[in-house]
C-alpha cells in the first residue's frame, strides 16, 4: 500500500475492520483503502470483518498514513501504542478547534510516530535535548502555544512529566500540518536564528541574554528581512551610506549575518537591509 486517504465526513456507511487496535482504535478497509478509526468504544467487542456502519460511533474521527510505504505501514502499527493514536487524535482536534483549519493529512502519521518515540524515550529515562528552543519559540508563538496544549493533553493521560524541549519539537510538527507549510522549514529557519545570535555573540564579544527586548526584537527584524524578501518587496534605506561610513564595525558584522541568510535560504539580501541588520547590531552593543 502507498497511501492511504483522508476524509473528513462519512460520505460513505460500510468499514470492515482490519484490525483491533485498541477499544477506541481500530485499521479499518473500504474500497481498498485502509484508514484508523478513532472513536469510544469503536474497538470494543468487535473481530476482524465486522463492518461498520454507524457514524455517531465512528464520530467522523480518522487518522491517516498517507505517505507511508508498505513496509513503513506494517511497521507503524507494530511500534505505536493505540494509547498515543487516540491522544494524537485528541490534540489534532484541539488543534483544528483553536485554529479553525484541520493539520494536513500528510503530517498526521509523523506527529504521532514521533510522540510514540518522545514518550517511549522519556520512560526509559532519555533526556531530551532541544538546541533550538528559544528561536522555536520566538519565532512560532502560535504553534507553541498549541505544543503546550498538546503536552498537557499527553501529561494528564500518560501520568508522566514532559520537559519544555519536547514542546518545541511538537511545535514544529504542528507548523508543518499547516497548510503549505513545512516543518523542515521551520527548523531551518531555527538553526539558522541560532547560527546567527551565535556569531553575534563571538563578533561582538557579548553574551545575549536570549530573552531580553533587543534579543527578540533582532530575531524578529531577520525574519522580517526573509518574509520581504520572500514576498519580493524591497525597502529603501535613506541612512545607508550613513551607516556604513559610522557603523562600519557593525556593517561588517551585518554583512556576515547576511551571508548566513544567503546561504540557507538560497536568496539575496541587499545592501538596504544589511544596513538596517547593522543598526540592531549596534543597538545590541551599545
Amino acid at each position: 500500500m502507498n497511501g492511504t486517504t483522508l476524509t473528513w465526513r462519512l460520505d460513505v456507511e460500510k468499514y470492515i475492520i482490519q484490525k483491533i487496535l485498541s477499544n477506541n482504535v481500530v485499521l479499518v478497509k473500504k474500497d481498498n483503502q485502509n484508514y484508523i478509526l478513532v472513536g469510544k468504544g469503536i474497538g470494543f467487542g468487535k473481530k476482524k470483518g465486522f463492518v461498520l456502519e454507524d457514524s455517531d460511533v465512528i464520530e467522523e474521527r480518522f487518522i491517516s498514513l498517507k505517505g507511508l510505504n508498505e513496509s513503513e505501514y506494517e511497521n507503524f502499527l507494530e511500534t505505536v501504542d493505540p494509547k498515543i493514536i487516540e491522544l494524537s487524535e485528541k490534540i489534532m482536534e484541539m488543534v483544528k478547534k483553536e485554529l479553525g483549519e484541520a493539520l494536513s493529512p500528510n503530517i498526521h502519521a509523523g506527529l504521532i510516530d514521533h510522540i510514540n518515540f518522545a514518550i517511549r524515550r522519556l520512560k526509559e529515562g532519555v533526556e531530551i535535548v532541544n538546541p533550538f528552543l528559544f528561536e522555536t519559540k520566538l519565532l512560532y508563538p502560535v504553534e507553541y502555544n498549541l505544543a503546550e496544549k498538546a503536552v498537557k493533553i499527553l501529561e494528564e493521560n500518560l501520568n508522566i512529566n514532559i520537559p519544555e524541549a519536547e514542546i518545541g519539537f511538537l511545535a514544529l510538527h504542528i507548523y508543518g500540518g499547516r497548510g503549505g507549510k513545512s516543518k523542515n522549514e521551520a527548523l531551518q529557519n531555527s538553526k539558522m536564528i541560532n547560527q546567527i545570535l551565535q556569531v553575534v555573540e563571538k563578533k561582538l564579544k557579548i553574551d545575549l541574554d536570549r530573552n531580553s527586548f533587543f534579543c527578540r526584537r533582532f530575531v524578529m527584524h531577520l525574519m522580517g528581512v526573509v518574509n520581504r524578501i520572500s514576498s519580493g518587496k524591497t525597502i529603501k534605506n535613506i541612512f545607508l551610506s550613513q551607516l556604513k561610513s559610522e557603523l562600519k564595525f557593525e556593517f561588517y558584522v551585518a554583512y556576515d549575518v547576511s551571508k548566513i541568510m544567503e546561504r540557507t535560504l538560497k536568496i539575496r539580501i541587499p545592501e538596504s537591509e544589511v544596513g538596517y541588520i547593522a543598526l540592531h547590531l549596534h543597538k545590541m552593543n551599545s
